[in-house]
């Protein structure tokens, strides 16, 4: 897999090899977002010596056995190993491991270190003793990885796991920005590089299987029989979670448009009370996200919450091929296809094309480029009031800013500017004199004179599509 955009965390990797005496450090993320390559590509461009070895989903025995071969592969690397060779026990190995690691720097890669835990539960338990006693005093460069997000932060990183405070430094490593999609398409348009990113996120495995020199709608059609894309979806979840099947109902629903917790759970057929527990966990592992209002000053207390799925790949697979698994498997790729492109441009806009508008809000704000510097940015929705694409707000400085995105083939219009000046005073009833109003407006296909015209004297941002890919791939 090529190496895109990733200088921060290289030289967060650089500062802590740099650092005297034992460091541990603990990488975390889904699967597919890089982990592995990152360190590898590290590694191999400093040329650190290094020990890197890969955990599986085995017993405790086999996984001691390999780590064991993988010591000693390191200490002999010209010489055999008998595949019977094992250390006795986990104490053992670490012990040679703060051997090597007295009169040299060397980094030690336990990858999916999840794996032993989910083997050997005592195993934090061992290591942090180990880690005081005999590793920290050492010059060993010791990382933890693993795809389970919540195993990670609770076995390793929360305040009762044996582990806490022992890391120097922990990363939860998130998939790659839309601005660095230019780097693996840099023919696509912008209109492409969007729908790749609202089909498949910043997740660089998913992204090296397209071939750039093919359109985005031919790539997408194309991995409708990716082993890979039809199946990561189940593995994600089960990664996770134990008992996955009520947590897909409930992402299904989702999905499907079902975004209130009374709504999920008729959805999902469970209880209302038990949808808390499960969509809390989902909050937790950042698979979805509760929204309120951008103009709610107390978010947990509002009961106009509703949930959306983050990742973007999860929301594309549940919307479109999830319910057409069956036809998929059987080959039946052009009926799903028909239906997919159908969906996809209302599907594009209503998501990352919005989303990517407020990231492009908060660019703003916070280079100083607005007037003002948002709290909350977010959407605006209520009973009485259609939804309004994008707000940001402080109410310190009694400042707004309401936005209106299009993601259509027609330019924005003047009736689309007028409706959102109209839905002002919906937004904050009664006080308008006292507040700063500002609009944007953000348009695939650009804007009409009348359009331009219809704001009058307000405050405006015309957003083209261009400039806001220029924006969002500005470092």
């Amino acid at each position: 897999m090529a190496f895109h955009n990733r200088q921060r965390e290289l030289t967060l990797l650089d500062d802590l090899y740099a650092r005297p005496d034992g460091q541990l450090f603990v990488l975390y993320g889904r699967r597919r977002v890089g982990k592995t390559v990152l360190l590898t590509h590290w590694l191999t461009l400093r040329g650190h010596r290094s020990l890197f070895w890969t955990a599986d989903r085995t017993s405790a025995t086999n996984q001691l056995r390999a780590f064991s071969q993988a010591i000693q592969s390191y200490l002999l690397p010209n010489q055999t190993i008998p595949l019977d060779f094992t250390y006795g026990t986990w104490e053992i190995a670490f012990n040679e491991v703060a051997r090597l690691a007295q009169s040299e720097r060397i980094v030690v890669v336990l990858d999916e270190f999840t794996y032993l835990i989910e083997s050997d539960p005592t195993l934090p338990s061992i290591l942090q003793r180990l880690w005081d006693h005999r590793l920290k005093p050492t010059q060993v460069l010791l990382i933890l990885t693993g795809s389970h997000a919540g195993m990670i932060e609770r076995e390793v990183l929360a305040y009762r796991s044996p582990l806490y405070n022992r890391a120097t430094q922990s990363l939860h490593l998130q998939p790659l920005s839309f601005g660095t999609l230019s780097a693996f398409f840099p023919q696509y348009s912008t209109v492409d590089r969007v729908t790749v990113y609202g089909c498949l996120g910043g997740v660089p495995q998913y992204l090296e299987l397209l071939d750039p020199e093919r359109t985005a709608n031919e790539n997408l059609r194309r991995l409708l029989s990716s082993s890979m894309i039809l199946d990561d979806a189940g593995a994600l979840l089960r990664d996770q979670l134990n008992e996955p099947r009520n947590y897909v109902a409930i992402v299904e629903a989702i999905a499907a448009g079902f975004t209130r917790s009374t709504e999920i759970a008729t959805m999902a057929g469970l209880e209302p009370s038990n949808v808390s527990k499960y969509l809390g966990v989902l909050q937790h592992l950042g698979i979805v996200a509760r929204e309120v209002p951008a103009t709610v000053s107390r978010p947990e207390q509002s009961k106009q919450g509703r949930y959306r799925i983050v990742d973007h790949y999860l929301r594309f697979y549940y919307r479109f091929m999830a319910p057409a698994r069956t036809l998929l498997e059987r080959g039946y790729t052009n009926q799903v296809w028909a239906n997919i492109s159908q969906h996809l441009p209302e599907f594009i806009g209503s998501f990352a094309f919005e989303e990517l508008c407020r990231e492009w809000v908060l660019r703003q704000g916070d280079t100083g480029q607005l007037p003002f510097i948002p709290r909350r940015v977010g959407a605006f929705w209520s009973h009485k009031t259609a939804q309004i694409d994008v707000v940001a707000i402080n109410p310190d400085e009694h400042a707004i800013l309401l936005g209106e995105c299009k993601w259509t083939t027609e330019p924005i219009g003047k009736a689309i500017v007028t409706t959102l000046l109209g839905k002002m005073p919906k937004v904050i009833p009664g006080l308008l004199d006292r507040w700063h109003v500002y609009y944007a407006f953000f348009s695939k296909s650009g804007f009409t004179d009348e359009a331009r015209r219809a704001t009058g004297k307000a405050p405006c941002f015309w957003v083209s599509l261009d400039q806001l890919d220029q924006a969002l791939s500005e470092s």
